[in-house]
């Protein structure tokens, strides 16, 4: 798989593959927030399908919110 989707509160977005395959629990980093998996599922294209939920805004969790975090990249 060279990319997946990223279902955020928001809206979804493409991302390209980490090296590491995403897991139900993992920690993720992207636009400054950081979120937990909930589900890593496959579209009809093969796509993994990943659906997130926000990390706790507790202030000891944002001041170690970017350790053991996946960090996204956007596919441009």
């Amino acid at each position: 798989m060279s990319s997946m989707v990223v279902r955020f509160p928001d809206g979804s977005r493409e991302f390209r593959f980490p090296e590491k395959a995403l897991q139900e629990g993992d920690p993720i980093w992207h636009d400054g927030a950081r979120y937990r998996v909930l589900s890593v599922t496959s579209d009809d294209a093969g796509r993994a399908v990943v659906t997130v939920e926000p990390q706790s805004d507790d202030l000891g969790d944002l001041l170690r919110s970017e350790e053991g975090s996946v960090r996204l990249v956007a596919i441009e």
